[in-house]
This record gives structure tokens, sequence and C-alpha cells, in this order.
């Protein structure tokens, strides 16, 4: 254990963030997910320069996309289920999966991972009902931090139904991407859902957030519910803090945000420690053999735990 506690304390931190995304897309124990990481890392060329950091985002924005079009895929089998199996209904979904057909190499790779397909299905269908909670609780901001091809600000009746301001933040790109494939589609995004373009390695991070957020008309101090999905895998420890504290400061007393996350996504510390710092003042956690059991026949896939979601509120 100690080992394995110094391991992870001296572990480069782009490392880190490989390990810590792959055990939340799988579901791999730490070590399972380390090795095929440092496997693929030197395979690597020594002799590639060094990226800068904006190459580094430009990588890391493309990984991003490749793992978004693999998701819309397993939302879009979903329908394919007879209705009595279905955890959710995304009708928008074919849409997104089919526009990834030129990334079908990179697609594959993520749903031949094990645990993937019943992990995305079981967060999907967690992730709704906690949207419906927040609905009920009164929040009527739905705030989409990292997108991607998240079409819940369409396909829920409930959001819909009450009119609920939404706000899709993710870079310019992807943004791009997501009403590219929308209008090809002939889908009209309504008013209501406002897209932020925005650069998560601006320095001000909560600041300049703050800024656009209130630009496309969200209230600040008046109530969010935010949702976090597939996103901490894929940043640092700073990172995670500030945004924490940006969601809570943003969206005010009864806000709350439901965000996904793997078993080391905290390192040694805990979900519930780390909201509260940031200014929540709960937190409940799940790991995916509970929500198996919650939604899904059968006992759970043996690594189902290792993925975790949590509902934060103000």
């Amino acid at each position: 254990m100690r080992g394995a506690w110094l391991e992870k304390t001296i572990m480069p931190s782009h490392l880190k963030e490989l390990v810590r995304a792959r055990m939340e897309k799988t579901g791999e124990s730490y070590q399972q997910a380390l090795r095929h990481v440092r496997g693929d890392h030197d395979e690597a060329d020594a002799s590639k320069p060094a990226a800068r950091p904006s190459e580094e985002g430009v990588a890391r924005s493309r990984t991003v996309a490749d793992t978004a079009f693999s998701i819309a895929v397993v939302r879009a089998e979903e329908a394919q289920r007879p209705a009595a199996d279905r955890l959710f209904d995304d009708p928008y979904a074919s849409f997104f999966a089919a526009a990834g057909a030129h990334a079908a190499e990179s697609t594959q790779r993520f749903l031949d991972l094990p645990f993937f397909r019943d992990g995305v299905r079981l967060r999907t269908r967690y992730i709704d009902d906690a949207v419906r909670d927040g609905l009920n609780a009164g929040l009527g901001q739905l705030v989409l931090l990292g997108a991607g091809f998240d079409a819940r600000g369409l396909r829920m009746p409930e959001v819909h139904a009450r009119r609920v301001s939404v706000y899709e933040i993710d870079t310019a790109e992807q943004l791009a991407r997501k009403r590219g494939v929308l209008s090809a589609a002939g889908v009209k995004v309504p008013a209501r859902v406002r897209h932020v373009p925005f650069d998560f390695d601006a320095p001000d991070f909560a600041t300049r957030l703050t800024s656009e957020l209130e630009g496309k008309g969200f209230q600040t101090g008046k109530g969010a519910l935010f949702v976090w999905e597939g996103v901490i895998g894929y940043i640092d420890d700073a990172t995670i803090d500030h945004s924490l504290r940006f969601m809570a400061s943003a969206g005010g007393p009864r806000s709350r945000v439901v965000f996904t996350f793997g078993q080391i996504g905290f390192e040694s510390d805990t979900a519930t420690a780390r909201t509260r710092r940031a200014g929540f003042r709960s937190c409940e956690e799940t790991a995916s053999d509970e929500l198996w059991r919650r939604y899904l026949p059968g006992e759970p896939h043996p690594n189902a735990w290792v993925i975790k979601v949590a509902t934060a509120i103000v």
C-alpha cells in the first residue's frame, strides 16, 4: 500500500490524469489502468519534441471528442433495446454517433474497454434522475460544464415543460461540431438552450466563465444545477478544486452539481471532503455497483465499484 501511495505521489501529473481518465471510462483498478497507460507511454516516440501547452490543449480536445462520439454510440444503442429495458431515451444520440464515423477506430477502442457501455448507461440514468430531482427542488438553470454531445436540454421532457434555461459550456470547436450535427439533422435548437464557448485553460477561470455565462443570461447566485459528466478524468487536482469553487459561488444557495469520477478521482481525498471545502454543504457518493443493483438485473460487473457518481448541494 505504501509503495502504491508513493507511486501515485511521484508520478508525473499528465500520467496521473491519463490513469484517472482510463479508470473512469473502464472501471479498471488503479494498477490495471496504470499498466495500460504506462505501456502506451513507453511505446511513444521518445524523440518527439514535447508539446507546447496550446498543442496539449488541442490534443486533449481531440481525445475528448473521440470519447464523446463513443458515448453517443452507447446512447444511440439504447433505442434498440426493448422499451422495458431502456434506462433512458436519447433520440439525438444517433446523429452524433453517425457524425463520428471518421473516428471509428478511436471510437471502437473505447467501446471495447471493459464496462464502458454499462458504465455510460448507468451514469446517464443516474444523472437524468439527479436533474429531475434538482428541477423538482425548484432550480431553473441547468449548466452542462463540458457539454460534449449531452442533449439533456433537448431530450428531457421535464426540462422542456419547465422551460429551464440551459447553458452548454465547452470549447468553441466542440460546440460548433455539435451545432453542425444538429443542423444537418434538421434539429432546431430552442433559444432557451445557449452555447457558451470557453477556453478551460484560460487564467482567471471563475471570473471569465461567470462573465461569459452572465452574457448569455445566466443569473449568478439564483440557484443552478450543474452537470459535470466525464470531465474529472481529464483535469488535474487544482482545476478540479477551482471548478468546484466556481460552481458553488456562481450557483449560490440550493445549487447542485452532479458529477462522475473514478476511484482515484480525488487522489487520497474523498468527493465529500473536496466539495465541502469548495463550499458545498453535503455530498452523496454512489459507486456503479450500487447503481447496477438499482437499475439493472443480475450481479454487477466486477469492476463497477471503481466508477462513481455524486451529487453535492450548496
